[in-house]
Order: C-alpha cells, then structure tokens, then sequence
C-alpha cells in the first residue's frame, strides 16, 4: 500500500504509528524549532509530513529531511472566515494522508489541527503546549483563549508541555482537562545544540559597526534576546536599567529581536552611572550576540520554556528571568543564573548590579549554566523523549 508520505508501510503488519504529520502555525517557527528534528524523526522509522504556512526555506528543510511538505496558510491571529478555510483544508489534507499520529503546536495550528484531525479520524492527536496566549490576554481575548485551549485539549489523545510550571499552569485555569499533562525529562521543545551554541565553535563575526561600538566601552554587556513584545517584558528591563544607572552602574545593554509592539528608547546619564543601548535588530545567527554578552536577562511575563535562556547557557553566558510560567523553569535559582518576581523592576536591578559587580559569580553561573545545557537538553535526548512518547 502507498500514501502521499512514501510507499512500504503496511498498517495491518504495523505495531507502532509509523505516518506522522508535524503542525505548526508559520514557516519561520518550522525552520528555526524542527531543523534536525525531522531529520531525527524519519531515522527514527516515522514517515513525516510538515504542514505549516510557507516560508523561506522550508521546502528545502522538509525536502533535505526526507519529509514531505504540505504549505497551510493559517493566521496567528484570530479571522473566523480564514481559519474556517485553514480547517477545511486541513481535514481535505489529513483524510488524503491518513497519518497514525498527528502532532500540532503553537495556538492557531494547535486549534486547526486538533479539530481537523479529530473529525478525519486520526488515531493520535498529541498536543505540544509551548505556552498559554491567554495568560497575558485580557477581556474577551482571555475567554476565548481559554475556551480554545481547552477545547483543543479535550480533542487530543496526548498533552504534552514543555515545562512543568506551564504543567501546573494549565491546570491551575482549568484548561488541563481529566488526562494529566506530560512534561518529559527536565522540558524544553527541541533542547540546545551546545555543539553549535559553544563560545568556542565557529560562527559568524559580530556585525562591525556594532563591533565597533561594543568596543568603545568596557562595561559589562547585559544582553536581550527576543521579540520586542510587552509579553517579554520589555518595559520591565528598561525600568530596571534606570535604576542600575541611577544607582551608579555603568552598562551596556544589547539588544537583539525584531520590533513587536514594544520599543526601547535610548538610555542617558544619571547621576553617576551610565548605559549605552545597542539595538542589534534582528539576526539569523544569534551566537556572535550571546557571545558578547556578560549577562542575558529575559523578565517575560510568560513562556513555554524559553529557548534563549539555554542558548545562553550553551555560550557559558548566565541568565536573570522572571518567575514566570516556563521561564522559571530555565535557571536554577543561585546555581546557573538568577530568578526574579515577574514585573519587578527593582528586583530584576538588583540581579544586574549583583552580577555586573561579581566577575567571579558571572563565570560560575555560566559555567553551571553550560553544564545543565549538556547534561539534561541534548536535542537527540528530547527527541527521543518526544518520539518514544507519540508512539505510546
């Protein structure tokens, strides 16, 4: 028998799923979460299909992988007469492929997909939760979310989180539903290529005017990596750069991410201190940036499990984060960086004057930090993780 996905699977003769279809809402989250892993997956005996909108470049990832690729325009956000059209498409899709497994993540695709593959009739339908949008809604947004979230929970045979503060947080609004919630090993989606993310691999030189500029001060760096969204707590780092200044601390603050409903303005002289603001914009290859840095801090107001926070550690760099959900589970506290109440400005200053002021302490934290990232986040051992789980 053949299929969309390659001929010689006979399911009579088949004790595990062996078709997989992978969902995710844009092409951009496609290549920069599932390179290798779909690589790691079609090794692993599942025949992969990726379903997401089209982007620069996933074809090719798919196609280099061994997997098949379907394009699925799907809108981030909220357009009932658009996501009807997703849907639609996405049961038309899944009936043709008839996979044993579909696995979907990020809200939109998660939604599409639970409800597709639930009226296609697809046996395993396994929901990644990488993070809850509602946490930061408000309003009518907030309910709809949750009405969303549960609703695709309650379509899925598997729940899959990928940190247990996000766990606990599920159920903590009522959108966990009556099957637990799995988080495998210590979370994370994909782990940390810390072969990759090492100071010393080869990488990309820093860009030279920014090079230049970095050079012209030698405070310490206290870097940002991310989307400029409020979610990440870009107002709460600002504050509390003002006030390391206004306390005397000079610094410099690099900033990597693309413009997403919050900016950062200049920072000036106050009293006795000082901080330069290096707005980097966004890169393909963060690690020149990582490398720089003394210090990464994220205050978001919520995540899954943050990436950023173990390709910091991965280049020996510490992090201060917020206790938010996901986030909290990236540091251990004291050991491989610093954890600080979610929005407090004055608390996260204290973390940056602590570590500004320890050389000492930086470099053990990193050390630490790299240390875990090895130890607990190779990428082949959540993928297994994650493969050995869909087959259950």
């Amino acid at each position: 028998m053949s299929s969309d996905l390659g001929p010689g699977y006979d399911r009579a003769n088949s004790a595990v799923p062996r078709r997989l279809c992978l969902m995710v809402t844009s092409g951009s989250t496609a290549t920069a979460f599932l390179r290798g892993y779909i690589d790691y997956l079609v090794a692993d005996g599942w025949q992969v299909a990726l379903i997401c909108s089209n982007g620069p470049g996933v074809a090719e990832m798919a196609k280099a992988a061994g997997a098949r690729y379907f394009p699925l325009e799907m809108n981030r956000d909220p357009s009932p007469l658009k996501d009807m059209a997703s849907l639609l498409s996405a049961f038309a899709l899944l009936r043709r492929l008839r996979p044993d497994a579909v696995v979907y993540a990020t809200p939109k695709a998660a939604l599409i997909g639970a409800l597709a593959s639930y009226i296609a009739g697809v046996p395993q339908r396994v929901y990644e939760v990488w993070g809850l949008r509602l946490e930061t809604s408000r309003g009518l947004a907030r309910r709809l979310f949750a009405v969303f979230e549960k609703l695709t929970v309650d379509l899925s045979t598997r729940v899959i989180a990928n940190s247990r503060s996000l766990a606990e947080r599920m159920r903590d609004l009522g959108v966990a539903g009556r099957a637990p919630v799995l988080v495998l090993g210590a979370g994370s989606s994909h782990g940390v290529d810390t072969e990759r993310f090492s100071a010393r691999a080869s990488m990309p030189l820093l860009d030279e005017t920014l090079s230049r500029e970095l050079a012209e001060s030698d405070a310490p760096i206290v870097g940002f990596v991310g989307r400029l969204n409020p979610d990440k707590g870009i107002d709460v780092l600002t504050e509390a750069i003002k006030l390391c200044v206004d306390r005397g601390v000079s610094l410099q603050v690099l900033i990597v991410g693309r413009a997403d409903g919050a900016a950062v303005t200049p920072l000036v002289r106050a009293g006795q201190g000082k901080a330069v603001v290096h707005i980097a914009g966004f890169v393909t290859d963060p690690r020149a940036c990582f490398k720089a840095m003394d210090i990464l801090v994220l205050p978001s107001r919520r995540e899954g499990f943050p990436n950023v926070v173990l390709e910091a550690a991965g280049m020996e760099v510490p992090a201060i984060v917020s206790d938010a959900t996901g986030s909290i589970d990236s540091v251990v506290h004291g050991v491989t960086g610093i954890v600080t109440p979610t929005g407090d400005s004055g608390a996260l200053a204290d973390a940056i004057i602590r570590l500004v002021d320890d050389t000492g302490l930086r470099r053990s934290m990193g050390q630490a930090a790299r240390l875990r990232a090895v130890n607990e986040f190779q990428p082949r051992q959540v993928w297994a993780a994650h493969s050995d789980a869909w087959r259950a």
